[in-house]
């Protein structure tokens, strides 16, 4: 894989259902038609601040890790079997995993992916009458990333 930079053009999320007691990575990845807004994908870390009397400034360290919630949106196609998959996964609070893949042309031959467990905790549809109809989908990391790696390497 040549050093290419990634383009939010070049982006593939598929939802799957988790294996293993969530360990495992599904082997039922369904690729999700028509995002219409690029994800985001990361982590922060919380900063405990501390005090010290002898000294003029806090000094700040790190915590635990957090991945916060990603919001995927999607032009909604009704009878799209992965925009079902995530109304019913979504409607059922059941787990799901959610697998990015950033490639770095548009032949799909190189790039990086993660995966992640969660929750789609929470959905919006909304549209006008001359826009296209979208719904945001929120997913709830459950933990971090359960695999990650290159693609075509």
């Amino acid at each position: 894989m040549a050093l290419d930079i990634q383009s939010g053009a070049n982006l593939q999320v598929e939802i799957g259902t988790p294996v293993s007691g969530g360990t495992g990575v599904a082997t039922d990845f369904q690729v999700i038609p028509s995002i219409a807004a690029f994800t985001t994908s990361g982590f922060e870390s919380t900063v405990i601040t501390v005090k010290s009397f002898d000294n003029e400034y806090d000094r700040k360290i790190l915590g635990g890790k957090n991945i916060p919630d990603i919001s995927l949106q999607v032009n909604y196609i009704s009878e799209s079997p992965a925009h079902i998959l995530m109304d019913t996964m979504a409607d059922e609070q059941k787990k799901v995993q959610i697998k990015l893949s950033y490639f770095d042309s548009p032949t799909r031959d190189g790039g990086f992916f993660v995966i992640y467990n969660g929750f789609l905790s929470s959905t919006t549809l909304a549209g006008d009458k001359d826009q296209v109809v979208v719904k945001t989908y929120t997913l709830a990391v459950d933990g971090g990333a359960i695999n990650a790696g290159l693609i075509g390497s």
